[in-house]
C-alpha cells in the first residue's frame, strides 16, 4: 500500500502548543467521584459531540487521577467557569489539586443527582453517564451523554483561554442586517 502525497512531517510540540493558544477555548472543571474520593481537575478540551443523543466529550491526559474515579463511578460534571474563577482554575490545574473533602469545599459543597460535586456558582452545570473512553496516545477522550445540563440564572462572563493565559469574552453587539 503506498501513501497518498508527501510523509508527513515531524511537529515539535512547543509550536503545536504556540498555535493552538490562539485558538480561544471556554475552561471547565472536570469533577468526578463522590465524598473521599472526589476529585476535580481543570480543562478546557470540552466539546459538545452529538446533541441526540446529547454527549459531551472532555480529553484528559492518561495519567491524571480523575481517570480512576470515572471508571469507578461512573458519572462525572462539567462546572463551566466564569471570569472570576480564575483562582480555582489554578488550584485545580496544579499537579497537587485538592481532592476529597477540601475538594468538595472549594466548590461550594453542593452535589449533583449522583453526588458529584459542583462548582455552586459555575456559569453552566453538565452531569454525565460515562458513554465510552477511547485511549489515544498520551490522553483519554472521556464521552458522557448529559443526564442534566443547568444555566446559572445569574449571567456571567465565561472564562476563556488564550495565549496560556485567562480572560473572558463579551457578547458581540447584535446589529440588524438590512434587505437588499
Amino acid at each position: 500500500m503506498s501513501r497518498l502525497g508527501p510523509a508527513p512531517m515531524a511537529v515539535d510540540a512547543e509550536q503545536l502548543r504556540a498555535c493552538m493558544r490562539l485558538f480561544p477555548t471556554g475552561v471547565a472543571l472536570l469533577t468526578a467521584g463522590r465524598g473521599e474520593s472526589a476529585i476535580g481537575m481543570s480543562v478546557n478540551s470540552v466539546i459538545s459531540v452529538s446533541l441526540s443523543p446529547p454527549l459531551v466529550l472532555v480529553s484528559v491526559h492518561h495519567a491524571a487521577r480523575v481517570n480512576r474515579q470515572l471508571l469507578e463511578h461512573g458519572v462525572f460534571a462539567l462546572s463551566f467557569l466564569a471570569a472570576g474563577h480564575t483562582a480555582l482554575t489554578h488550584t485545580f490545574a496544579a499537579a497537587d489539586r485538592p481532592a476529597g473533602a477540601l475538594a468538595v469545599s472549594l466548590l461550594g459543597g453542593v452535589f449533583e443527582d449522583s453526588g458529584v460535586p459542583f462548582l455552586a456558582d459555575a456559569s453552566a452545570t453538565i452531569e454525565c453517564v460515562l458513554h465510552s473512553t477511547l485511549p489515544i496516545e498520551d490522553h483519554v477522550l472521556v464521552i458522557g451523554q448529559v443526564t442534566s445540563a443547568a444555566l446559572n440564572p445569574v449571567g456571567s462572563l465565561p472564562q476563556v483561554s488564550y495565549q496560556g493565559a485567562l480572560t473572558t469574552v463579551r457578547p458581540a453587539e447584535r446589529t440588524e442586517c438590512a434587505d437588499g
